[in-house]
């Protein structure tokens, strides 16, 4: 008979490659591997948002049943409409309606001395019991009164919380109180004591910011890696900023209290846009509907719905103008059609557009989605083209299907978590990027972008520190976040306390170098002209590394500014970095030597290259190698962080050229760079 994880993966396989699935099962291996039985254990599975997080909880269901657990829990939402949605996922994933091996028996917000019963029984039978409950104190406290009732001796739990950030923390941890679901959810690891325990989430800054203590604190990490197709915050906001993102005027964004009276000019465009960009799809993926824009300009009901009249009205006045023969259409979707055509997306014969633009705009249906019974009444089969206009029942958990444009005129939280979910959370498909357009401000897309290297730094640094035999708790008091300026990482609600140190400095690792042959010719040979590749050894510990001396005022222009670099890379931002370089040297001038040392990193004492683990999201895993686990006086070395700060003190700039090749990939070897810049920038937990 068929393992778990053998019928899952033939159903993955109508969708997803050998490779990611091979990618899933081994994330769930790993998962599982962390409990030891008999005990609890908890654990975050970090994965960025809308990039099949549900699918992986599926698996480790199907993965942990295979490795004996009998009791799956499953925390699938804050409200009915996620829960229902989700638990219809994992039904149709696990095949379980169609399945006649009794291996399953679903049981959704059990409660009651029957339910007790029930359960029992069925764990007698051989039976595993799928328990899909709302994230909500009375469901989970009536799932604990029913497992009080049962023999759970022996049983292994496996027990998922999605979006684990979101109401499972404790809200009222600053004021010595137990929340509602904190407190419920609590109580249920008490009550399945032989328990592993998930969290996931693409928002992690809370739950890895919380106290030792805390009974949600992760122990251990697990990092997922998106599909092949995945579209997020990366490639909107930086890697095709300057195709998708749309600058709109500050005064376009719209005020909490003030009404709108006539549509921004701004958001004629957009909806132009979208209405180009749906008719070229018509005719260049028929197959891809349904297409949607979403608008998002406010919580406040009122103003939606002058929103949805303004636009009704602006829909109807381009469908005078648009007859079903093609002769005519109106210019502001002309005028966007040519702009999408010269960015990427396939041009169609102009008589197929015009008629395709009347299909468009008479096909249109509009939705005010500003509560969870309007998401709800959503029908995607009534249409193949949606409009939604909504506010706060958008932010998270929701996907809105075939979206190409995004229109964000709401004010920006400081809250990067809210941001994070706002901007990214509704359902971009990699096939659809010739024709998506990400509307607003210049203050909200600076966040956002900064925001995406905040994510991508925390998965680098945080896996970095794992990987070295650190704990979360420990990164979270001596690492922290790089955060934008102006931002928090969370609500303040569940964090006890923030410390801030200097902006800016600390180790900036170039992860990601650029693997273009021209780009790693150059480099080398710009090593090669300074003397950095035959230059003297010097002794730091067990370890010599080839070190020169460059005047502090020469560094920036002879070696950084000429050093070519990839287009991207977690926590590398070259200008930022410039800037501050600069900044400091003009303070070292004034010290007796005037000098940055810069240091060849390589194998031992001889000229090859380390090994790193290389991944796709991240770049070079550990490029900076860590200290002797044995330390004693003559040949102790300190590890690449403490070179040259023990010699020259923690305020000297200085640069380190990491000689490596990746070992789990086919990629050659590089030369990349990292820069230290005087004490850290971090915002970590206080130590209370």
């Amino acid at each position: 008979m068929k393992t778990e994880i053998e019928k899952l993966d033939k159903f993955l396989a109508l969708k997803l490659n050998q490779t990611e699935r091979s990618r899933i099962w081994e994330s769930s291996d790993r998962i599982l591997g962390q409990h030891k039985p008999g005990s609890s254990s908890i654990g975050l599975a970090l994965g960025y948002v809308q990039s099949g997080k549900t699918t992986q909880m599926i698996s480790l269901t199907a993965a942990a049943y295979d490795a004996g657990y009998r009791i799956i829990i499953t925390i699938l939402g804050t409200t009915n409409l996620l829960l229902e949605q989700n638990t219809e996922r994992f039904t149709k994933y696990l095949q379980l309606n169609e399945r006649t091996d009794y291996r399953w028996v679903t049981m959704q917000n059990p409660k009651g001395k029957n339910a007790s019963i029930e359960l029992t029984e069925n764990l007698m039978k051989g039976r595993a019991i799928l328990i899909p409950i709302l994230k909500h104190d009375k469901r989970i406290s009536s799932l604990c009164g029913v497992l009080k009732n049962c023999n759970l001796n022996g049983v292994r739990v496996l027990i998922v919380d999605d979006e684990a950030d979101q109401a499972s923390l404790n809200t009222l941890v600053n004021s010595n109180g137990l929340s509602p679901v904190y407190k419920s959810i609590t109580e249920l690891r008490q009550v399945t004591k032989n328990h592993l325990f998930i969290q996931f989430t693409a928002t992690p800054y809370a739950p890895l910011l919380l106290e030792p203590e805390d009974q949600l604190i992760p122990e251990f990490i697990e990092f997922l890696t998106p599909g092949n197709n995945y579209v997020g915050g990366r490639q909107f906001f930086i890697d095709y900023a300057t195709s998708v993102m749309r600058k709109i005027p500050p005064n376009d964004e719209q005020s909490p209290r003030q009404r709108p009276i006539e549509l921004q000019e701004s958001l004629k465009a957009a909806t132009a846009n979208f209405i180009a960009g749906a008719a070229l799809l018509l005719t260049n993926a028929p197959d891809e509907k349904p297409i949607s824009m979403l608008i998002h300009s406010t919580h406040r009901n009122l103003i939606q719905q002058d929103y949805l009249f303004l636009l009704r009205r602006l829909i109807n006045n381009w469908r005078s103008k648009v007859d079903e023969f093609g002769i005519s259409c109106p210019q502001e979707i002309i005028i966007e059609k040519n702009r999408l055509i010269e960015l990427g997306a396939i041009d169609i014969a102009e008589i197929e557009f015009k008629k395709n633009v009347w299909i468009v705009l008479t096909q249109l249906i509009f939705w005010l989605v500003n509560s969870q019974s309007d998401v709800k009444k959503i029908r995607w089969k009534d249409s193949p083209i949606h409009i939604l206009l909504g506010g706060n029942k958008l932010d998270r958990g929701f996907t809105v299907e075939g979206l190409t444009v995004t229109y964000m005129n709401r004010r920006p939280s400081d809250q990067i978590d809210t941001l994070e979910q706002r901007a990214r959370a509704f359902g971009y498909r990699g096939d659809l990027l010739p024709y998506c357009q990400f509307f607003a401000t210049s203050r909200t897309l600076k966040i956002l972008k900064h925001i995406v290297l905040t994510e991508y730094d925390l998965r680098a640094r945080l896996n970095d520190w794992v990987l070295s035999g650190g704990s979360i708790d420990e990164w979270a008091k001596e690492v922290g976040l790089f955060l934008p300026n102006g931002t928090r990482p969370t609500r303040s609600s569940v964090i006890q306390g923030l410390s801030t140190f200097n902006q800016r400095g600390g180790w900036h690792q170039l992860r990601m170098p650029s693997f273009n042959e021209i780009d790693m010719g150059e480099n080398k040979s710009l090593l090669e002209s300074l003397g950095l590749l035959n230059a003297p050894r010097r002794d730091w510990g067990r370890l010599q590394h080839r070190t020169l001396e460059m005047d502090s005022k020469q560094v920036v222009d002879k070696l950084i500014k000429k050093w070519k670099f990839s287009e991207f890379s977690p926590g590398w931002e070259t200008e930022s970095i410039v800037n501050l370089f600069e900044s400091l040297i003009i303070d070292l001038s004034n010290t007796e030597s005037g000098a940055v040392k810069i240091i060849l990193m390589q194998y031992e004492n001889e000229d090859t290259p380390r090994y790193r683990e290389w991944r796709a999201d991240t770049g070079f895993v550990n490029l900076l190698q860590g200290a002797d686990t044995i330390k004693n006086n003559l040949n102790y070395y300190p590890g690449d962080r403490e070179i040259p700060i023990l010699k020259d003190g923690p305020v000297i700039p200085s640069i380190q050229i990491h000689r490596v090749k990746p070992n789990n990939v086919n990629l050659p070897e590089i030369f990349t760079m990292a820069v230290y810049l005087g004490q850290s920038q971090t915002v970590t937990r206080k130590t209370l």
